[in-house]
């Protein structure tokens, strides 16, 4: 065997079960609300935000896992991306619309629960905006994940 092959061959054992490409999710804002609310996803993956006009996206403090880099767009800002590298649940919204439940989350990773779901839930007290339909989303959460 030369060493051309011998690289190709170790090359696909090492991609064997492991994911070969990040993915990217598309979240779309519809009148005010982000469709779909709930993402899954895995690290690396990126998710695009579409249809943004009147809308911007921000991680909400507090909201995402531990060490992970939260973001934040510009009003407008069509297809703007964030890749999600921590596993755990990002919750996320649109600053114009919290208050009318413009409110998003992205768990990432297998981990079932997530690993920090149940801080997020006892973090709920400190969100200043919104806090009601933050709360709404880890509910939808809870029913998203019981029904996987």
């Amino acid at each position: 065997m030369n060493t051309v092959s011998r690289t190709l061959l170790f090359a696909l054992l090492l991609g064997v079960g492991a994911r070969a490409v990040a993915e990217e999710h598309v979240v779309e804002g519809v009148v005010t609300q982000w469709r779909p609310m709930i993402t899954f996803a895995q690290p690396g993956d990126t998710v695009r935000f579409k249809n943004m006009t009147g809308h911007d996206t921000e991680t909400i403090e507090g909201m995402i896992p531990e060490g992970a880099d939260g973001w934040k767009s510009q009003l407008g800002e069509e297809g703007y991306s964030a890749t999600v590298s921590n596993e755990g649940v990002y919750v996320y919204k649109c600053n114009p619309h919290i208050s009318t439940g413009m409110v998003g989350v992205i768990v990432v990773g297998d981990a079932r629960p997530p690993q920090n779901l149940d801080a997020l839930k006892a973090g709920l007290e400190n969100v200043k905006v919104g806090r009601n339909m933050v709360n709404r989303a880890l509910k939808k959460l809870d029913k998203a994940l019981a029904a996987e």
